[in-house]
């Protein structure tokens, strides 16, 4: 399967404060309903204004779809004015969105689009899944992609991480010597990715026994209230990915790192299998 290079879509290539109309314009209604999303992506009035014009001229579609022919075929456009109201919001939204490292947003999806049905000669298309499960794992923790005709196996931790504000240099230091040793077992054939994104959390009441008295359940519920109405309620999620160029060398791999976790690099840690890991590497990619 032909895979394509996205390494083109990175980088500092849009200045936010090269004009007035990329100024920044947070749009709370938006942006707090797009989750992660939301705080990596922001508003310039340049934004609006096209975003405006785009669903004018979905409106303009839509109104003549409805007077067309004396407003007798406004029943039968129906389905395609339904067509236009959708498309419209979704390439509004879409214009509306800039990406502070890529430029607007709308921009950035062409340029996917193009990339992901595309060969390098412009003329095939093909499926864009990048990766698939290893056959012959029933735990389907390990996952297979194609990196210039070579197959890399990875695996994908979820960690909680050790260092807090209130760490004391005592700890930094062991921590960093544990790190260290992580990095020396490491070696060249084989890539250790940590990736940190902001999560909405999903708060949920406390199961509590069958004999909880009335002074738990209130306390409960009270806890319950005040968090869930947290408006910036959100966590961190920190994800390890290691690549090896074979199965062999990648259990040899996950052997020496889970040893550095449980001697107290991190406070825990899960592999994740199944669609957890396949829902984890498609949000990555």
């Amino acid at each position: 399967m032909a895979r394509r290079d996205f390494s083109g879509l990175a980088g500092n290539k849009y200045s936010l404060r090269a004009k007035t109309w990329h100024m920044i314009k947070r749009i709370d209604f938006i942006s707090n309903r797009l989750g992660a999303m939301g705080d990596l992506l922001v508003t310039t009035w340049m934004g609006i204004i096209l975003s405006l014009l785009t669903l004018a001229a979905g409106g303009f579609g839509i109104v003549q779809g409805i007077i067309s022919n004396g407003m007798h075929t406004a029943l039968v456009n129906t389905p395609a004015m339904l067509l236009i109201l959708i498309g419209s919001l979704l390439i509004a939204l879409n214009f509306l969105m800039t990406n502070p490292s890529m430029g607007l947003q709308v921009v950035v999806s062409i340029r996917f689009l193009f990339l992901k049905t595309k060969d390098k000669e412009g003329k095939k298309s093909f499926e864009f899944n990048p990766f698939r499960f290893v056959e012959g794992i029933e735990s389907k923790s390990v996952l297979e992609t194609i990196v210039e005709g070579q197959s890399r196996f990875l695996v994908v931790y979820s960690v909680r991480g050790a260092v807090s504000p209130v760490c004391f240099d005592n700890d930094l230091n062991e921590l960093a010597g544990l790190n260290s040793r992580l990095l020396f077992n490491i070696e060249r054939d084989t890539v250790l990715g940590t990736l940190i994104s902001i999560q909405s959390s999903k708060v949920e009441e406390k199961t509590l026994p069958p004999n909880a008295t009335e002074a738990m359940i209130r306390k409960r519920d009270i806890n319950y209230d005040v968090t869930s109405k947290l408006q910036y309620n959100q966590q961190l999620q920190t994800l390890v990915v290691i690549s090896a160029p074979s199965l062999d060398v990648l259990r040899s791999r996950i052997e020496s790192v889970e040893v550095i976790f449980r001697q107290g690099l991190v406070i825990g840690y899960s592999r994740l299998q199944g669609e957890d890991a396949r829902k984890a590497m498609q949000e990555i990619y």
